[in-house]
Parts: structure tokens; sequence; C-alpha cells
């Protein structure tokens, strides 16, 4: 994946293709092997601590956190005020963040136990924004937004690429009003490689659909390739079965983190693991 300044690039995939995976890795959320695989503006996506200073990262699972006996990805419940939140951050950069203030519709006084889900998404976006970025990775961050404050978001994002040369990748399933924002798409396919890649106006479908005037190109182009996924897999013989991937999943089946030995120490079952004298 090659991109600009100023690409905004949506990352098309059916759930499982590896969106989030990329994302996370681009984000410098995990290690990759051997250690220069990913790079963000030409350094170690993982071991460029500097870059959390030039990249911002956004996904679905901010606030949240794995909470004994109640279980995974319980909404943060501190009773602080958002101007209370990364202060120093807000007052290097106050017109910012005023700005954010306003689109987002954020009132500083809320209290983040007292939020919403669509509240606390709104603080998480004013919070990620206000440092000037030069890579902004966006996992599905829209989901909890109403239909006037993501447009709003997107036509700020789009300014932030064409003033400031940003590059903005961003995953979704959601197409509404997307048709005429990004300039490139990235599209994974099932086989753990890229279907396509580069500006969408090299896609030969896309120019088909604007010609016939689909109202909708992008959200036809992604059905076309999901859809044509499945029907391949049903003519091979091959059953599509899903496997769960929420948190609990996904920490069950590292040994590391999963069972008896998660859970910060507080996993069903963890005495199971040892015997009546200790070992």
């Amino acid at each position: 994946m090659q991109l600009t300044d100023g690409a905004r690039c949506l990352l098309i995939g059916a759930n499982g293709a590896g969106k989030s995976s990329i994302l996370r890795l681009l984000g410098g959320r995990h290690m990759c092997k051997p250690d220069n695989a990913v790079q963000v503006l030409g350094r170690s996506a993982f071991h460029d601590t500097k870059l959390n200073f030039e990249r911002a990262y956004l996904d679905t699972d901010w606030g949240m956190r794995t909470v004994a006996f109640a279980g995974y990805g319980c909404p943060l419940q501190a009773d602080i005020p958002v101007r209370g939140m990364m202060q120093k951050l807000q007052e290097e950069y106050p017109e910012r963040r005023d700005e954010l203030v306003e689109l987002l519709g954020v009132d500083l006084d809320w209290r983040m136990h007292q939020v919403s889900d669509g509240q606390r998404r709104r603080v998480q976006l004013l919070i990620g924004l206000i440092r000037p970025f030069k890579v902004l990775l966006l996992d599905e961050v829209t989901v909890s937004l109403d239909v006037v404050v993501r447009q709003d978001l997107l036509k700020w994002l789009r300014n932030e690429s064409e003033t400031r040369g940003a590059t903005i990748l961003y995953a979704t399933h959601i197409f509404d009003g997307l048709d005429d924002w990004p300039t490139h798409l990235h599209y994974l396919c099932n086989k753990g490689c890229t279907g396509f890649q580069g500006p969408i106006g090299d896609l030969d479908i896309y120019q088909e659909l604007r010609k016939k005037g689909e109202p909708s190109p992008l959200l036809r182009i992604a059905e076309h390739w999901l859809r044509g996924e499945l029907e391949e897999a049903k003519k091979a013989g091959k059953v599509v079965k899903e496997k769960a991937s929420g948190p609990q999943a996904i920490s069950e089946a590292n040994p590391l983190e999963g069972g008896q030995f998660g859970s910060g120490g507080f996993g069903a079952g963890r005495m199971a693991g040892y015997d009546f004298i200790g070992n």
C-alpha cells in the first residue's frame, strides 16, 4: 500500500478480511516480521514512537476496558469532564479544539460517566484529532454518529487533506455520502491479498457506474466485490463460516491472554491451573 500526501483512501473488504489488522499494524499497535516490513512516513510503524506525534489512529475500542466479573468491552466510567482529558494537548491547540468542539457538538463540561455511546464517540474524535496529523487511520469510528455530524466530519477531513496534505485511510461499511470523498480505494479480498489498489478514477467499473448515473457507485462496487467472493466460494463447494472475532474470542485464542491466565488475573477458573499445594 502506497499513498501520496493528501490522499483519502477507503479500505474495503468483508468482515475478517484484515482491514482492522492492517490499520493496527500501520498504527503501531502490533510488531511485525521483519521489523521494517511496515513503514509509515519512511519509518518503522512500531519501533519509531515519534510517529505518534504525526500519526493518529482511531478505532471503536476507545474508552473500553475489561472489568473482572463484568465482561469485555465495558465503557470507561470515570467521573472526569471532557475539558480535563488530555488537558495539555487541548491547551496546546486551543483554536483547533474549539473548531472540533463546534463541529462535533461536544460539551466540554460533559462527564464521561454520564455520556451516551454517540457522545463518547464524539469525545474520542475530539481528543484524537486535536493534534495536527500527517497520517490518519480510521477504523469504523463513524458508526455511532448521526448523519449531520458524520457529513460535517467528512467535509472537515477532506479539508485537512486538501489544505495540509494529510493522508487518510478509512475503513468502513457505510458508503452513504462517500462517493465524491475518496481519492483512492484499497480492496482486501478473502484470499489474504489485495484485489485492487489505486486512484478511484483508474477503476473501470467506477467510471461505468458514473456514466450510467448510478447514485451510489461505491456501494455497488463494494457489493459487487464482496458478493463475488461469496459466489466463488459456493461454486468451489467451500462452506463460508465466519469465526467469532470479538474481544473475548481474540483473548481466549491467545495463550498469554485467554482462559485462566488472562483477564488481569480474574479469569474464571484460574485456580484450576494449580494444585492444592500451590504448584
